[in-house]
């Protein structure tokens, strides 16, 4: 939202205006609270509590889930959450900024392979 001096008018703020999720049957959103590099909210597309107290940016976080929501909703998109807690041994540099789990999300095959087989009545 830094990207414009209005954040209405800021890249990600139009993005949630813009038309997608609707036109599938089902959406399903996989987060980690164990993510350091994608908000657990946000990657749910929810509001957090912070923001519900933030005067500054707090309205605009609120329209822009609603904006991503309300289209599914009407659509009748079934919309699923997975929450996913990775056991993650050692620290390493992944570990210390919290990347380990945001990399797993995207690249861990037994675990791409595992959220599918869980999610394939989804896909058929």
């Amino acid at each position: 939202l830094t990207d414009s001096k209005n954040p209405l008018t800021s890249f990600m703020y139009r993005l949630s205006e813009a038309p997608g999720l609707q036109f599938f049957k089902n959406v399903i959103l996989v987060a980690s609270p164990q993510d350091g590099y994608v908000p657990f909210y946000s990657a749910r597309i929810e509001v957090h509590s912070r923001s519900l107290k933030d005067t500054k940016q707090g309205s605009v976080h609120l329209a822009m889930v609603q904006n991503l929501l309300r289209p599914l909703q009407e659509a009748g998109t079934n919309l699923v959450r997975l929450e996913v807690h990775f056991h993650i041994q050692g620290k390493g540099l992944d570990g210390t900024i919290k990347r380990a789990a945001h990399i797993m999300l995207l690249e861990c095959i037994p675990f791409i392979r595992h959220v599918l087989t869980l999610t394939k009545d989804y896909f058929t």
